[in-house]
């Protein structure tokens, strides 16, 4: 069933569709954690239902581009968008692609929030397996594409589980995409972080700046 969500935020609204994965607060948290202005052009990859488009542009100012593989994701993207009166294109492509369509190094950033869940039980609804659950070169495959996209020195910002952060850690710079600015998200002060946001960026020096970590009230 579809319905229009209330993003709570200069009016924008989100077109979901109940039968389909739906956005989740990673990605709101995500879209907080952006530096971006007018100037950067970003790339959306894997934009699902196109959350951190819309919510992106409309909270920094900067030109938005989605890159997603599952057509009805992508039409209702486009519906939400153009009930925003928003310009932000959706493509309906695999992320790999992407650099080859519009071209090396045509953005100053680039966003995903990627499958990560990639062992253990799978959704059973074909949809939801796709977008939530990859293949063991999921990320590579992201990072790779994310990399091509960017400018030299440009920016990623992903999320991703803080217990892999590692793991994270260490396929960014197999990408030569150098972690710079990390945020921890928590539930509540006594439990650990879950979340990680991370921003990244292309070809850079090490140098990571940790902030403090960011405690999520429980209504």
């Amino acid at each position: 069933m579809k319905r229009v969500d209330d993003l709570q935020f200069g009016g924008l609204v989100l077109v979901q569709d109940t039968a389909l994965p739906r956005f989740s607060e990673d990605s709101v948290l995500l879209a907080n954690f952006l530096r971006l202005g007018p100037g950067d052009r970003a790339v959306d990859l894997g934009s699902g239902t196109g959350l951190l488009s819309v919510l992106g542009q409309g909270k920094t100012g900067a030109a938005f581009v989605g890159v997603e593989r599952q057509a009805a994701l992508c039409a209702l993207s486009r519906e939400s968008a153009a009930r925003n009166g928003q310009d932000i294109p959706f493509y309906e492509m695999d992320v790999a692609d992407a650099p080859d369509f519009f071209g090396h190094g045509s953005f100053t950033a680039a966003v995903c929030n990627p499958p990560y869940f990639t062992a253990g039980g799978r959704s059973a609804d074909g949809s939801r397996a796709m977008a939530r659950h990859g293949q063991t070169d999921t990320l590579s495959v992201f990072l790779r594409a994310a990399f091509l996209l960017l400018k030299n020195g440009g920016a990623l910002y992903l999320c991703y589980p803080a217990p892999a952060l590692a793991a994270l850690f260490c396929a960014l710079s197999d990408a030569r995409l150098a972690p710079k600015r990390l945020r921890l998200v928590s539930n509540g002060v006594e439990k650990a972080p879950r979340l990680a946001l991370v921003q990244a960026k292309k070809n850079a020096k090490q140098g990571l700046i940790v902030e403090p970590v960011q405690f999520l009230t429980q209504g």
